[in-house]
């Protein structure tokens, strides 16, 4: 019986996440979600206490993919072009993975407006400038560079430059990613590493 629970919730998270894609957070009805699904609206209420629960568990199923494509930085080779190799992946996952990021920003907007909502907000910048974190720790960065303030600069720089794109389907982001490069290359010291 278990799969059959675990199998059921997925179609719910799936269908959330067309719908809740497609039309926002406002806009979607756990009765649209549950025609997509193919279920009874009360299953939803069964697995999810609320609307924002279900949006929260979608979140978090795709952060944990976000993290999964942005581990592929860990696989670039360590040189002079590695900042722009690596700011490639972020930048690739806006055109691979749009939905995501309006998904992102819907929740961004919700969470401000409970403390649950915060803390999800929080834990998912934490862990994604954890992983910036990671990758400058690696890098032979100038003496003084202060590594987490630049990977919490980083980090929000990546999901600004999607929101921009998103707002702006003519805005240059390739030139944009490539002024974020030049200027984080600034702090690599290559020579004495």
């Amino acid at each position: 019986m278990k799969g059959a629970t675990g199998d059921t919730k997925r179609k719910i998270v799936e269908a959330a996440y067309r719908v809740l894609a497609e039309q926002g957070f406002e806009k979607t009805s756990t009765k649209e979600i549950a025609k997509q699904a193919g279920i009874s609206q009360g299953l939803i209420n069964y697995y999810f206490v609320s609307k924002e629960d279900l949006m929260f568990e979608i979140f978090h199923l795709e952060s944990v993919r976000y993290m999964e494509e942005m581990h592929k930085i860990s696989e670039i080779t360590l040189d002079k072009n590695f900042i722009r190799h690596a700011l490639a992946v972020p930048q690739n996952m806006v055109h691979e993975y749009p939905d995501w990021h309006r998904l992102r920003f819907e929740l961004f907007a919700i969470g401000l407006r409970s403390e649950a909502g915060r803390k999800k907000i929080r834990q998912s910048l934490e862990a994604g400038k954890g992983e910036v974190l990671k990758t400058l720790s690696l890098l032979p960065l100038k003496e003084g560079v202060n590594q987490k303030a630049l990977a919490s600069i980083i980090n929000i720089t990546i999901d600004g430059l999607a929101l921009e794109k998103m707002a702006d389907p003519d805005f240059d982001m390739d030139a944009a990613y490539l002024t974020l490069s030049e200027l984080l290359e600034a702090y690599l010291d290559f020579e004495n590493s």
